[in-house]
């Protein structure tokens, strides 16, 4: 996933808003920072532990999209305001095609 500070993206982001990680049946709100067809960085107010599988999903372009992923890494950060967040590295436990369309779609943003 990379090291946090460094960012190689030639244009800016698409946001993508309700993102929703489901661990248990219990969706929480998350922050997509970063996809790729490996995995996802995701930003959170709760902690995910390694290990820990889930169902991510959102919208992008009116196009709905879910899939299993994995937590691989937890980072713990404290924001200005004092306000702890997580990051989630997560990756993908397996992908259709049509699901690798819409992240190249999304990446290609």
């Amino acid at each position: 996933m990379g090291d946090l500070a460094t960012n190689r993206r030639r244009v800016p982001r698409a946001v993508i808003v309700d993102t929703e990680l489901s661990v248990l049946a219990f969706p929480m709100p998350v922050r997509l920072l970063d996809i790729s067809l490996d995995g996802v960085l995701l930003e959170s107010s709760h902690a995910v532990d390694p290990g820990t599988r889930g169902t991510l999903r959102f919208n992008f372009g009116g196009v709905p999209f879910s899939a299993e992923v994995q937590v691989e890494r937890l980072d713990f950060s404290r924001s200005d305001a004092g306000t702890e967040r997580f990051s989630v590295g997560a990756s993908f436990v397996a992908l259709s095609r049509q699901d690798q369309r819409v992240i190249e779609r999304f990446a290609d943003q």
